[in-house]
This record gives structure tokens, sequence and C-alpha cells, in this order.
């Protein structure tokens, strides 16, 4: 998740710790029945298998191209690295994250 901004590992948080920030999760990047253009682009790389790390991925992400780390593959890993994937899905997450930011 995003707390003003800024990547927060939500299963290391309370709720109580952000009163009054702005908090950002996946229910609320699309725009209604409109993806967010990171969530499109990881359906149009298969970024996502079991969909168990989905959610985190696509909310650091955001953040990654919102910061401006994705000058190369290899920053974007760098600053993805946090994010665990058991299926094995990282190429096809860094192809969506960089075809986004290219985009943005």
């Amino acid at each position: 998740m995003l707390v003003d901004d800024r990547r927060v590992n939500a299963c290391l948080t309370l709720a109580v710790m952000h009163q009054g920030a702005r908090v950002a999760t996946i229910e609320g990047l699309a725009r209604g029945e409109q993806l967010h253009p990171l969530q499109q682009a990881f359906i149009d790389h298969d970024g996502l298998q079991c969909g168990y790390c989905t959610p985190g991925q696509l909310m650091s992400g955001v953040a990654c191209i919102a910061e401006g780390h994705t000058g190369s593959r290899e920053e974007i890993r760098e600053w993805m690295s946090g994010n665990l994937c058991r299926c094995g899905a990282y190429t096809n997450i860094v192809s969506a994250i960089e075809q986004t930011a290219k985009e943005a």
C-alpha cells in the first residue's frame, strides 16, 4: 500500500498509525471500469499468475514509476526486489512497469 505516496508493507502497519494520511490500496487504482495503466500492462504482459503477490507488485510498481526508478530493467528489478513472487512472473512484471513508465 502507499501512505502519502510512500511504500508501506500493509502486513506490518496498523491503520491507527496513519490517521490523517492519504492511504492508497489496490482497490483504489482503477477508476470505475477503467483500469490503471499498470493494471492493464500487467494483463498485456501476463505479469500475474496465481495472484498472491499481484496487489503488492502493482502498488510497488506504481510507486516505482512515480519515484522515477525506471531508467533500466536492472533499476526496476532493484526497486521491486522487496516483492516476492513465487510463480516467477518477474520478467513480465518488469516489462509491464517498463511499458507503463514509458507511456506516462
